[in-house]
């Protein structure tokens, strides 16, 4: 039980450690530039930003 406690625990922290620089990255690139094109598109890849490192999160901490 501990063990799946500290696996889901670093899942989560690498998750959560990488993606505030993903969403950090294009929130600013999207305050920089007002532009509803890139708005779209930015929301978009964080979404496929997030999935990929969550799916790495996970592998990494296996």
């Amino acid at each position: 039980m501990n063990f799946i406690i500290m696996v889901l625990g670093n899942i989560i922290s690498t998750f959560f450690q990488s993606g505030i620089w993903v969403v950090g990255f294009f929130f600013l690139l999207v305050k920089t530039f007002e532009n509803k094109e890139l708005k779209k598109a930015s929301g978009i890849l964080v979404g496929i930003s997030l999935v990929i490192l969550f799916f790495y999160s996970v592998l990494v901490n296996l």
